[in-house]
């Protein structure tokens, strides 16, 4: 396990240099968007892509892209809206003085592939980079 800060470009250093050193490295799973958009980019550079399964947690739309290129196998989507809206109820419930009927929330997820990116599911899945 390696740690990027949350930067694309750090994770994108770690992947290419663990390849470079590791030629039995069949597999990568990254932690978040910014640790997937390095890790795609990094397997891309060594021209592994396709060769190593990459699942990324997030479905940003760098993500998506690449899922469709085939240098991501999988992506794990959280619900933004879901959470949004469970986030406003749980607030809401707070302030009329409600305590709350637990301290998890389940929000779901959806795994995307290249066989359901695009259809109603899939797209609803990937997250929007804005609110137009």
């Amino acid at each position: 396990m390696q740690y990027s800060n949350n930067e694309p470009a750090i994770a994108q250093r770690i992947v290419t240099a663990a390849l470079a050193k590791n030629k039995y490295i069949v597999a990568v799973f990254a932690t978040n968007l910014f640790s997937a958009q390095g890790v795609a980019a990094g397997i891309k550079q060594a021209g592994k892509a396709g060769k190593i399964s990459v699942i990324g947690f997030d479905a940003g739309s760098d993500q998506v892209k690449a899922l469709k290129a085939g240098t991501v196998q999988a992506l794990i989507a959280q619900q933004p809206g879901t959470i949004g809206s469970k986030g406003i109820e749980a607030a809401v419930a707070a302030i009329a003085g409600k305590a709350p009927e637990s301290t998890k929330i389940a929000t779901g997820f959806t795994i995307l592939t290249k066989k359901n990116i695009d259809t109603a599911e899939g797209k609803k899945a990937q997250y929007r980079d804005s609110c137009n």
